[in-house]
């Protein structure tokens, strides 16, 4: 198994940490970025209770703090959030995932698994990939989320018949188009996918997506393969191996 649940203070100053929830959510392409770069043990997988994380009287209810860099456990009221040796540390999954998309092991430690170009170096592959986790995180940012269920249901339609959920939907399966597939970059498995994977395919495989039908999603099959192919890749394979998501 990951080493999941470490908390020693000697841990804590070698290796990064990685504090996320117990499913994939917005940390998958994170979790497998760190896989990659620094295998099953170079990092810690902190796997943070969801109610606990809400009873903590920073997220709960966060006041103003100029110091909460500083002081506080976790420096935002959600996570992901990676912890480094030197003291620093960051929040948002799309830093998080670039940052350890970049790291290179020692090359006379790579293991079998290791992507190099996992955030790829050329800067149009690299514009395109940034291009997607973009969408991804405009998708569910815009979502709709009325509190009155009617008026939530109509914004839902709008969104999914012609508002950004549509538009979003539809670039992304025209790049898997020009790609050829399975992934944005053709056969080269980048951070981008793993954010097609999750949160967005989730969204729709776990039927979490309120008031968007299957109908909807059945529209995007290279997304949807896309979503598939992810999780056959041998990176997700070995990194299964260890983590359960």
């Amino acid at each position: 198994a990951g080493d999941n649940s470490s908390n020693s203070s000697a841990d804590t100053l070698t290796k990064p940490k990685l504090h996320y929830f117990a499913f994939r959510g917005r940390a998958l392409a994170s979790r497998v970025a760190l896989f990659n770069s620094l295998g099953k043990d170079g990092w810690i997988d902190q796997r943070v209770s969801l109610p606990r994380f809400k009873r903590d009287p920073n997220v709960k209810q966060p006041m103003q703090n100029p110091d909460r860099l500083i002081k506080n456990e976790y420096i935002t009221n959600n996570l992901p959030q990676l912890d480094l040796p030197c003291g620093t540390r960051v929040s948002q999954s799309h830093a998080i995932a670039r940052y350890a998309a970049k790291l290179q092991p020692k090359a006379t430690n790579l293991p079998p698994h290791f992507l190099s170009n996992l955030y790829p170096s050329d800067k149009v592959e690299a514009m395109i990939v940034d291009e997607a986790i973009a969408i991804v995180d405009q998708i569910l940012l815009l979502t709709p989320k009325d509190v009155d269920a009617e008026t939530r249901k109509l914004r839902r339609d709008e969104y999914q018949d012609t508002g950004f959920l549509r538009v979003g939907m539809e670039v992304l399966e025209g790049r898997l188009a020009v790609s050829g597939g399975p992934f944005l970059l053709g056969d080269q498995l980048t951070i981008a996918d793993l954010y097609l994977r999750a949160p967005l395919c989730d969204l729709f495989d776990l039927g979490q997506f309120e008031g968007v039908d299957s109908n909807f999603y059945n529209a995007f099959p290279r997304i949807k393969a896309c979503g598939d192919a992810v999780l056959e890749h041998p990176l997700l394979k070995a990194y299964h191996e260890t983590y359960k998501n």
